[in-house]
């Protein structure tokens, strides 16, 4: 810095602080504004240093430089920095204009009374060992004597306690994220003993809802999700792990073992399954198998992305700052990032995997660690319905025949075909390499993957509607037994017992068959080179004159690409398959049609040659199998008991009448298998040869200069005597007492949990740009405290919640809010928005349709399924998770932890909310309001059909209007509503009622929202009424908040 002379008032240089100001503190007061507005230029990072001065340290601050300090101790006129910031020169003045950078008056007058008490420095606080504040003796609560203790220094004073009502509402969905029924309510209500809380908050933290719970915020840091991201975003399984830390917390696993068993439970001395499906922690990552990227690019990026997030969710450092040069404002050098990288670049991962629906690798195949007694209860319900089933139904069975028996007869009617003229075959990614044969016929090269491809064809001038379109495929001599294609008809690969290859096996002789995996088709006016996905013909139905068991026509229509329609090897000659139009096309309107073929089921299975022809008229392939139509062709009476047994076993596969039962059926026995069967789940494993890893100019992985290794943080405390250079060791460091910042982070994010906001209100950044704790005693009381405990999640959490700053009241008076908008002071209890999962889950709960299991494979409830293919990637893979298919039964009513999570799609309900994609680590979602919620909340078939389900709750309790409409708002907010608002829900009850019965047929349309049975004994118009009440109770402010 050169030497200016400036010309200063007096009066700004008096060197003596304000008189009666409080004292200056640098961590508090001063490095906030210097880091904000000095160190980009001025502090750790070396290369982006201006000057050659450091104003993060008070050696070079404090310094005489030929004659020039920056901040002279006691001396404004002699502080050169001083005189700068309250320069009125552009050339002199610091932050200089260019920066965009100016200091407040108070940030000025903040400085000015450091250096007039001696310029202090200290080092920063996040970085030195927590110290237990000393609490006065007789102090229950040490929390409560921490926070008092401020108040009375701002001249505030704490709230009273929160009604038990409310108080309950709060620490129920602190704790399991469920709000409490109006029975519960009322009974802890009428509880006047000493005790009752703390048995409440002991029964909340034994529920095996808590570990939903907590993992929830967990999930966000740890960027879980069910797909691998990037533009492909194919589906992955990872449900294993996430189920293994809803366990972990009801376990009350000790913190400091939660984070070693994730970071390296794969290298732990006589490491079980458990361990290694925590591994997988830093498996979450997204991976790419895109064609064009680069294998050592993507690995670079996604052990930046482990670094990353280890430092955000563990350390609370923003690390991915040092990637590129060193970190400008905290003391991480780029030297401490590469080495903190090394740790990941020996894993085995690939840098192209992740595709076909397979777990990019390393992977094993392990069974749940779920604790669940679940099991006998399952096995006897699976028995129920299968003896439903199995049992013959004579009123299904015969309604089901008279609809078959029609459809037989229209079979074939004016049937007829037409060649098309095919004008281009497009085959994404694979080039050419097909023949075209006749005028609507295709020769293909026998790849070795699944192959997509786009045939535009003219359709032929005839006058009859287009009912279909149909493949025929060809025997081709030279292909293995002179079959249709290239291939054996077999599923996918089974999923892998251990992070290794198995050796391939010879393939037996077979008659070379293909799969189908889907067909698709769009008309126009124009020819077009490839399929349009957003004007898509529906397809009503496919037939075939063959098919494998394993593969019926109506697999190909399955948009999620894990089945597809094979021939029966058994069959000679051609074999086709017809997909009929729900809607006729017109050859006038819409002269030309593309089509996808998509062949392969991830492996070699594509055919040899085929023709395309359109249809009109009924489709002359019947959907059912032959036997059965033979059965149909028989009298009743001249039926044997096997050909009964056939029909019956058929129908109750098909009938709608059936339809419920094959659902629950389908999902408790999946659900038995998540329990009792293997499934595959990623996990870290050390390459055989691990990589070198060395620091990259500006992080680009093409340009390595000096080599390192394994490390830690040279500014932080050393690794602990006797560990190891490798992750274990690394967990180790950071779970050593003498880590200054692993308790405090996890205790600010589970203070954060309860309270909306951390003691450190930036939970992801403990550094010099990170904000001053508003009670830093409190935080460090509590990381000794949860240190010293063993690391007790539990204990932790019920200290805070049985202490009576938790418990206060969350009402504001005006001076609090003109004081303290925030409630940074902790002078009132706390209110906020439900997190968008728990919102959902207190709407399921309240309504009665919450599915409560534990765990499992991730579901799909309702969920505009236009959306993912917005975003999907179609062509020559096979990828999945593309297209939404809803579940059904049980699966659309499990909580909202177990949704299935597409990053490039979240579940939109739930990102209106605040929920992240997931792409990367997050901390602090945010809590935002905004009109798309309430049209969520009014609109999505979910919480429409919580009203519709809530309100046949209200209507199935006892009493008048005015009981059942107090029944209800107590159910939703967990009080009694007042006079006034019980005559406004009258008075909408009233409302409602004069609507629906002017108009009885909105009515029946409102309540057919949802596939919830609504029981039929209730008056429609009733019920609507009450349905548009009971969603005017859930969208209520104290229904959708804590209170």
């Amino acid at each position: 810095m050169k030497r200016t002379l400036l010309s200063i008032p007096l009066s700004a240089c008096l060197c003596s602080s304000v008189q009666g100001a409080a004292a200056i503190d640098y961590n508090r007061d001063i490095r906030p504004i210097l880091s904000e507005n000095c160190f980009s230029c001025h502090g750790f990072d070396e290369k982006a240093r201006k000057a050659k001065l450091r104003l993060d340290m008070a050696e070079d601050a404090h310094a005489d430089k030929d004659g020039v300090i920056a901040f002279k101790p006691g001396d404004l006129k002699n502080s050169e920095a001083w005189l700068r910031i309250i320069s009125d020169d552009e050339d002199d003045v610091m932050p200089p204009p260019k920066s965009h950078l100016k200091l407040s008056a108070a940030d000025k007058e903040k400085i000015r009374q450091w250096i007039g008490e001696g310029a202090k420095y200290a080092a920063h606080w996040a970085f030195i060992s927590p110290l237990r504040t000393v609490i006065p003796d007789g102090t229950s609560n040490a929390i409560d004597a921490l926070v008092r203790k401020r108040l009375a220094e701002e001249g505030m004073k704490p709230s009273p306690a929160a009604d038990p009502a409310m108080l309950m509402r709060r620490v129920s969905l602190d704790l399991t994220g469920l709000p409490p029924g109006a029975e519960e309510v009322e009974a802890f209500v009428k509880d006047a003993s000493p005790e009752a809380y703390e048995a409440l908050v002991d029964r909340l933290l034994k529920s095996p809802h808590f570990g939903e719970r907590m993992a929830l915020e967990w999930l966000d840091a740890a960027r879980y999700a069910d797909t691998n991201g990037f533009s492909i975003d194919g589906g992955r399984s990872m449900w294993l792990w996430r189920d293994w830390v809803i366990q972990a917390f009801n376990d009350n696993k000790p913190y400091d073992r939660f984070l070693i068993e994730q970071l390296a439970g794969d290298l732990l001395p006589g490491r079980t399954e458990a361990d290694l499906i925590a591994s997988g922690f830093q498996r979450n990552n997204m991976v790419t198998h895109e064609g064009g990227t680069i294998p050592e690019e993507n690995l670079t990026n996604y052990n930046a992305d482990r670094v990353k997030t280890l430092g955000e969710a563990v350390l609370g450092l923003t690390l991915a700052c040092a990637q590129c040069h060193d970190h400008k404002f905290d003391p991480v050098t780029q030297k401490d990032y590469f080495q903190m990288f090394a740790f990941f670049n020996s894993l085995s991962d690939r840098g192209l995997d992740g595709n076909g629906g397979v777990n990019p690798g390393p992977f094993i195949s392990a069974k749940t660690v779920l604790k669940t007694d679940e099991v006998p209860a399952l096995q006897k319900q699976i028995s129920t319905l299968r003896q439903r089933l199995s049992t013959p139904h004579g009123k299904i069975l015969r309604a089901w025949e008279n609809r078959e028996r029609a459809r037989l007869d229209k079979c074939g009617t004016a049937f007829q075909t037409h060649p098309t003229r095919i004008l281009k075959v497009s085959t994404p990614n694979r080039g050419n390499g097909f023949e075209m044969e006749g005028q609507n016929g295709v020769r293909l090269p026998q790849v070795a993957a699944m192959a997509a491809y786009d045939v535009s064809m003219e359709l032929p001038k005839i006058s009859a509607p287009i009912t279909g379109l149909r493949v025929v495929f060809h025997p081709v001599p030279d292909l293995p037994g002179g079959g249709w294609g290239s291939g054996p008809q077999e599923g996918r690969a089974p999923a892998k017992a251990k992070a290794k290859t198995a050796p391939k096996e010879e393939a037996p002789t077979h008659k070379g068959s293909f799969v189908l995996t889907s067909i698709a088709a769009t008309a126009g006016s124009i020819a077009n080179d490839q399929i349009n996905l957003h004007k898509l013909e529906e397809i009503a139905h496919v037939t075939a004159n063959s098919w494998d068991v394993k593969y019926p026509p109506a697999a190909c229509l399955d948009p999620r690409n894990e089945s597809g329609w094979a021939p029966d090897p058994a069959t000679e000659g051609p074999v086709r398959l017809t997909a009929t139009f729900a809607r006729p096309l017109s050859a006038s309107d819409t002269p030309f049609l593309t089509t996808q073929l998509v062949f392969g089921h991830g492996k070699s299975l594509i055919p040899g040659h085929f023709e395309i022809f359109v249809i009109t008229g009924e489709d002359d392939d019947s959907a059912l199998p032959a036997d059965i139509i033979a059965i149909l062709g028989t009298a009743e009476a001249k039926r044997s008991p096997r050909q009964k047994a056939a029909l019956w076993s058929y129908a109750a596969a098909h009938a709608d009448e059936m339809r419920r039962t094959r659902v629950d059926l389908a999902n408790l026995e999946e659900r038995l298998a998540a329990l009792t069967q293997p499934h595959p789940t990623m996990v870290m494993d050390v390459a055989a040869k691990p990589r070198d890893t060395f620091i990259l100019n500006r992080g680009d992985y093409a340009q390595p200069t000096v080599k390192v290794s394994m490390g830690t943080i040279e500014s932080l405390p050393p690794m602990p005597d006797g560990a190891a250079q490798d992750r274990l060791g690394l967990a180790q460091w950071i779970t050593m007492k003498g880590n200054p910042l692993t308790a405090r982070v996890a205790v600010n994010r589970f203070w954060k949990m309860l309270f909306g906001t951390g003691i450190v209100a930036t939970a992801a950044d403990f550094g010099m740009q990170g904000e001053w704790p508003s009670h830093p005693d409190v935080l460090d009381w509590l990381a000794v405290e949860f240190m010293e405990s063993g690391w007790d999640v539990k204990r932790l959490l019920k200290l805070i919640v049985m202490s009576d700053t938790y418990r206060q009241t969350s009402a504001a008076t005006p001076e609090m809010l003109e004081r303290d908008p925030q409630n940074r002071l902790l002078a009132r209890g706390p209110r906020f928005r439900l997190p968008a999962e728990l919102l959902r889950d207190a709407a399921l709960k309240t309504s009665g349709l919450l599915v409560p299991r534990i765990g499992g494979p991730s579901v799909n409830p309702y969920t505009p399924g236009d959306l993912w293919r917005e975003v999907s990637h179609y062509g020559s893979t096979p990828a999945t998770a593309q297209t939404f298919v809803q579940d059904h039964g049980e699966k659309l009513y499990r909580r909202s932890l177990y949704t299935f999570w597409k990053r490039t799609a979240a579940p939109p309900n739930m990102t209106a909310f605040d929920a992240p994609n997931r792409e990367v680590c997050t901390i602090d979602r945010g809590n935002t309001t905004t009109p798309l919620q309430a049209l969520v909340t009014l609109n999505d078939p979910q919480f429409v059909e919580a009203a519709r389900a809530f309100a046949q709750r209200a209507l199935h309790q006892s009493g008048d209007d005015a009981a059942r409409l107090r029944w209800a708002f107590a159910e939703a907010t967990s009080r009694q509503p007042k006079a006034a608002e019980l005559g406004v829900l009258l008075a909408a009850l009233k409302r409602e009622r004069q609507h629906y019965n002017a108009k009885p047929q909105a009515a029946a349309q409102a309540l057919r929202v949802g596939e919830s049975p609504r029981d039929g004994k209730l008056p429609a118009i009733e019920h609507a009424a009450w349905m548009q009440v009971a969603a005017l109770i859930l969208n209520l402010s104290e229904s959708v908040t804590r209170n």
